[in-house]
């Protein structure tokens, strides 16, 4: 896990594609903000996060301190059964420095949603001169594109991953929380899509 924003998230971006590509399980958190252009600020935007799609990382955001609270597990443990690593973000300022009463959890009750087999898995991919393994070596075209594409069906199953991890969530605080989640007529012919606060 790590926690950055704006400038910091662009500058890790080369290192993004990498962890992406070894599927390793890792989270950043990030405090969406406006990209410095001709002036440095701190207005809360999503011109940092949007620049990192390409990477191969999902994306969950969330809307209030509470969400941060909730999702951010989903995250975790979503990147560690799905072998994807995840940005999850929340607005800069709007929702970073919120002062607002929140339910916190129990890591007791985070123990317990953890899949250990898949923690287990990824410690036993680790470097270890008892079971040496190679990494980051040079391919040719007859073999690059194959590994690339070997990776479809960790994306392809990941929605279903982060649905039972917010299924978990939700059975444990009685809240509603899904991939999308629709507010408004049941009838609506026309709907506006919003993310963040």
């Amino acid at each position: 896990t790590t926690f950055t924003a704006s400038q910091g998230l662009l500058l890790m971006i080369p290192n993004m594609y990498k962890i992406a590509a070894e599927q390793l399980p890792c989270v950043f958190d990030v405090s969406a903000r406006t990209v410095a252009t001709q002036a440095l600020n701190i207005f809360g935007d999503h011109s940092d996060v949007m620049a990192v799609r390409q990477t191969g990382f999902a994306m969950l955001c969330e809307s209030n301190p509470q969400e941060v609270m909730d999702l951010s597990p989903v995250a975790h443990l979503s990147a560690i059964e799905g072998h994807v690593p995840f940005v999850n973000f929340f607005d800069g300022f709007r929702t970073s420095h919120e002062i607002q009463k929140i339910e916190k959890w129990d890591y007791e009750d985070l123990k317990e949603m953890c899949n250990m087999e898949a923690v287990e898995e990824f410690r036993a991919k680790a470097l270890n001169p008892e079971h040496p393994k190679m990494r980051g070596s040079h391919e040719n075209g007859d073999v690059f594109f194959q590994h690339r594409e070997a990776c479809n069906p960790a994306y392809e199953a990941l929605p279903a991953v982060v649905e039972k991890y917010m299924g978990k969530i939700n059975e444990k605080l009685g809240t509603n929380y899904q991939l999308f989640n629709y507010y408004g007529a049941p009838d609506a012919d026309r709907v506006i899509i919003a993310m963040g606060s």
